[in-house]
């Protein structure tokens, strides 16, 4: 790939920064003649954790203010980095969405996946829509890590129409739905792009399933819990 070029630079902040002065700089280069810059993106691929870092959200207004339609910020919102959850009380996602907004990018939110889409149009009354926006990020993890049935207790189980919308799932069912899917970035003419992905990786939700476990001391768990990680490396290993 001879027209692409990489900047691994690891999660310091770095890399948000260097993409808007490289979109900048391009785009001073083209305007004067110096280098046409055609149809050439910058993409910024980076985590929520890393967007606490000063120097990931301290030009964004120059990109914004600049209206660089050349640079695309990819954000995955894991929800978790080294030193525990990034925002457990709160919304990454919908902090990070309004810090970008107010600095005139355009923002696209990718938190729940296809198939919410047959729940999705049960929800006449928008009572599953209040459940989501309401559920903080906290909450998001340890659905992942505690299964389809506590999902369905805690999450859905709050309110008893949303329940009646998952009575043909299967607790199975439940665990799959997903928090976060692919779409089409769509291409902006006159600003910034950023594109916010919820996503719970499975080894995150393993680790926390693990703690809950060893905090609630169930011992006969966890074993079963071990068990199934040890098949699981068994069969990656003879793949």
């Amino acid at each position: 790939m001879p027209d692409y070029w990489q900047f691994p630079t690891v999660s310091m902040g770095l890399g948000p920064i260097m993409g808007i002065y490289q979109a900048n700089v391009m785009r001073y280069l083209s305007a004067r003649g110096l280098a046409p810059r055609n149809n050439r993106k910058v993409w910024v691929f980076c985590g929520d954790g890393e967007m606490d870092e000063p120097e990931s959200k301290g030009a964004i207004g120059l990109a914004g203010r600049e209206k660089l339609e050349n640079l695309i910020f990819v954000v995955n919102c894991n929800l978790q980095r080294l030193d525990g959850p990034v925002r457990g009380n709160n919304k990454i996602v919908h902090e990070l969405e309004r810090e970008f907004r107010d600095s005139g990018w355009n923002v696209i939110k990718v938190i729940w996946g296809r198939l919410w889409d047959p729940i999705f149009a049960r929800d006449k009354e928008g009572r599953l829509q209040e459940l989501m926006d309401a559920v903080v990020d906290g909450e998001l993890q340890n659905f992942k890590a505690k299964g389809g049935a506590y999902t369905r207790e805690k999450f859905f189980g709050q309110d008893p129409d949303v329940l009646e919308m998952v009575d043909d799932l299967t607790d199975d069912d439940i665990y799959k739905l997903k928090y976060d899917d692919l779409i089409k970035l769509e291409r902006f003419k006159d600003k910034s792009a950023m594109n916010l992905i919820n996503s719970i990786n499975e080894f995150e939700k393993s680790l926390s399933r693990m703690k809950q476990l060893i905090i609630n001391k169930d011992e006969k768990g966890l074993v079963e819990f071990l068990s199934k990680i040890k098949a699981l490396r068994d069969n990656s290993i003879e793949k």
